[in-house]
């Protein structure tokens, strides 16, 4: 019983997990859904031919968002000695290249807004009516505080998460 409500739990972790994919990574229903089955399986890997089994769709298509998915840097392969079998994985470093994009985005979003909220503060200072423009400089200075703080977590996370893989290697 136990084992048909885990794989149950999967399945539905599975689908919600695709459509989170599919709506905010750009991915295709069941490349997403691929990707997904990937990371819930770990480091051990999955094989094609399980994967076929529990998405239940065909071979070609399955190995056509396999491709895109290696192609886009996402998933690697590895085989063991004596098994013809290919064991797909989630690329290890992947968390921390989105990371690193997350932090990039972030860093010129910050540029962005301190190079606003400068001219806004000349734009205010130059006014020859003081208080009439409402240049709510206070929510970019938040907006930059905010910027800041989320960047420090982030890059603190990455460190722990870079250093448990050192350990792992």
């Amino acid at each position: 019983m136990k084992e048909a409500n885990l794989a149950s739990q999967k399945k539905n972790l599975i689908e919600r997990m695709g459509v989170y994919l599919e709506n905010h990574d750009n991915m295709a229903p069941l490349e997403a859904r691929i990707f997904s089955a990937l990371i819930l399986t770990g480091n051990n890997g999955i094989t094609f031919e399980r994967l076929v089994g529990d998405l239940s769709a065909s071979k070609s298509t399955i190995c056509t968002h396999l491709n895109t998915l290696q192609a886009a840097g996402r998933v690697n392969y590895y085989t063991k000695s004596g098994d013809r079998k290919r064991y797909f994985t989630v690329i290890p470093n992947r968390l921390i290249q989105v990371m690193d994009e997350m932090l990039q985005k972030w860093q010129e979003q910050q540029v962005l807004h301190k190079d606003m909220l400068d001219f806004k503060r000349t734009m205010e200072q130059e006014d020859p009516e003081p208080g009439k423009n409402d240049l709510d400089l206070q929510f970019h200075e938040n907006y930059l505080q905010f910027l800041e703080e989320v960047s420090l977590s982030v890059k603190k996370f990455k460190k722990k998460i870079s250093q448990k893989q050192v350990e792992n290697d």
